[in-house]
Formats: structure tokens, sequence, C-alpha cells
């Protein structure tokens, strides 16, 4: 997920904090200063960040024991998101892999209860109060919060992932606005914030089910440019616009050093440069390029993009350059699919 910040890595899954949560953290230290407890502030943002990794190791691993992996855990102001590499295979382990994150949390709610009970400190209290918001606001029935997954995981059985998937976010959609209208009312900052956030959240989780569906089963070849001619770093935009003389149609040709790929040149920033034949493409390339194998899914490539901000992606078999899959050429094949949602 962009603008997202690496900090480690647990049971082999990378653990990175959204750029969101710095701000609320922020504002919580803020308050606690004010106040004159800004060292007990400190170590509850502290035991926010456990807590919400805890709650997010709960969903990974038992991801894992359904044998769907977890990219990346990221830590956001509405508790995180463990990003899984694909979705289950049935609703049943959606639901026991959404349920799991606000189980963790509830559980260490309730250790730090009795704890309190035995030691009356006060940051065991605190912990009581945020492992049990953080379990209870994660089950309100709207993406992306757990609940709402919980709900698309019952709803799919008899109206299948896409419409249930609709149903959770248009659900979504509405608490935000709610979350919105509260804060304004009564002055939660807080709150807006993370209305807001659900907000676009549960928009770019609808869209994301639109797309799986449009995009179904299609492998990455099925949106391949082939590439008529791999460019080397040295190669000069007299050689670049030769290549692209070779196939009207492809936009981008790759770029490589050897073997290794370094990114692709689009066809329009070859055009209109003075002496073609003296000027290297090296200064045109565009180098936010990933490569895939060519035989995995269309989506898996889509998700990489969405991760890595990339618009185009190089495709091989083996070792080989065999074409090239635009963003924007895919983009106009959902378009065409479902003109209305886009």
């Amino acid at each position: 997920m962009g603008w997202s910040l690496h900090i480690g890595r647990l049971f082999g899954i990378p653990v990175k904090v959204h750029f969101t949560l710095f701000i609320l953290l922020g504002v919580l230290l803020l308050a606690s200063s004010s106040t004159g407890s800004g060292l007990y502030g400190a170590l509850i943002a502290v035991l926010l960040f456990a807590s919400v990794v805890a709650h997010e190791l709960g969903h990974a691993l038992v991801a894992r024991r359904y044998g769907v992996d977890t990219k990346e855990i990221v830590l956001l102001p509405i508790g995180g998101a463990a990003l899984l590499s694909r979705n289950p295979d049935e609703p049943r382990h959606e639901l026991l892999i959404a349920l799991a994150g606000p189980f963790v949390s509830l559980v260490l709610s309730g250790i730090a209860w009795l704890l309190w009970q035995t030691v009356a400190f006060a940051v065991l209290a605190d912990l009581v109060v945020v492992n049990l918001m953080l379990g209870l606001f994660n089950l309100v029935p709207a993406f992306p919060m757990d609940g709402g997954r919980v709900l698309r995981a019952g709803l799919a059985n008899w109206m299948g992932h896409l419409r249930a998937t609709r149903v959770a976010a248009k659900l979504g959609r509405f608490v935000a606005v709610a979350f919105v209208v509260i804060a304004a009312v009564y002055g939660e900052l807080i709150l807006g914030f993370v209305g807001a956030f659900v907000f676009f959240a549960a928009i770019a989780e609808e869209r994301s089910a639109i797309i799986q569906n449009i995009v179904g089963a299609r492998r990455i070849t099925d949106m391949m440019q082939p590439s008529p001619a791999v460019l080397g770093i040295g190669a000069t935009v007299a050689e670049a616009a030769a290549g692209f003389a070779l196939s009207p149609g492809t936009s981008v040709l790759p770029v490589a050093f050897g073997r290794r790929v370094l990114g692709i040149i689009h066809r329009g920033d070859t055009e209109g440069i003075p002496s073609p034949d003296e000027h290297l493409i090296n200064e045109l390339v565009d180098r936010n390029v990933i490569t895939h194998d060519g035989d995995a899914p269309l989506m898996e490539l889509l998700t990489r993009m969405g991760q890595t901000r990339s618009r185009a992606a190089v495709v091989l078999t083996g070792d080989e350059v065999v074409g090239v899959v635009t963003l924007d050429r895919v983009l106009e094949e959902i378009r065409a699919a479902r003109p209305a949602e886009f």
C-alpha cells in the first residue's frame, strides 16, 4: 500500500505504518501533552501500535491456516489491514479470517481486564479500552472494517461475491457519512478523520471487486502487447522510433541492460525531439515499471501495480521479454465492459 513506512517483519510478514496513523497518533499525543501527560500519552500510543499489530496478525495467521499468504500488514487509523495475496476460496474461510482480528483484540482486552483486577495500573485499564474499541469497532458490518467482510462472507453464499461486496461497501459509505456528520455536530475531529478514511476505502474495495469480476480468469498474456523490440539503455531516440514503427499498435517498448529490465519508453516521448540520431533514450525511460510472468493471473499483476503505483509491466517468459501490459489499456477494457462504474 502506498504512503506507508516499513518498520519490520513478524512471522515473515512485512509490517508497515500508513502515514494517516502517524497523523492520528500525533493528534493523540498533542491532546495528552496539553494536559501534562505527554509521557503517558506516548505509552498509550505504543500500546495502540502493539494492539493493532496483534489484531492484524490474527487475520494473517488464520489466513495462512487456509493457504492464503499475507503480503504485508499495514497499520491504519481504523485498525489496519492484512493485505492477502488472494481472496479466500470459500466464504466460510473469509468469515473466519475476518473474525480472527476482533477475536484477538477482545481476548487481549479480557486479559488486560483480569490483570487490572490484580494490579491496578491505569495503563491496564487503557489497554482494556483500546482493545475493546478495536474489537467492537471493527465488527461494524460495513467495509472496510472486518464486520463488512463478515457480512460479505454471509451474503456471498446466496448473492455472489460481487453483489455481496457492493452491499457491504454501500453500507460502509453510509456509516462513513454518519461518522462525519456526528463529528461535525460534536466536534470530534478523530471520528471525522476515520469517517473520511472509511468512505474512500469502501469505494476502493467496491471498485476492486468490480475489476476482479470483469478480469475473471484472464491471464497476463491475454492483455499483453507483444513487444517487437527490446531497446538497450544506450539506444538513440531514432532507434526507438524505428522499434515503434515495427508495430504501429504498440504504445511502449521495454528498455533493458543485458537481461535486466530497466523500464519502458513511451511512444509519445520519442516524438518531436530534434536530431533523434544524437539523443539517447536514457533520459526518457520510465523506471517505475515492474516485471511479471506472463502465465500469472491478470488480477495478480493489477494488485502489484496498485501497490507499486506502476502504470506498466514488462512481461517475461523465463528471462525473455515477450511484451508489455499498460494500466491504461487494462482500464480501457474495464471501462468498455462496465462504463457506468468508472
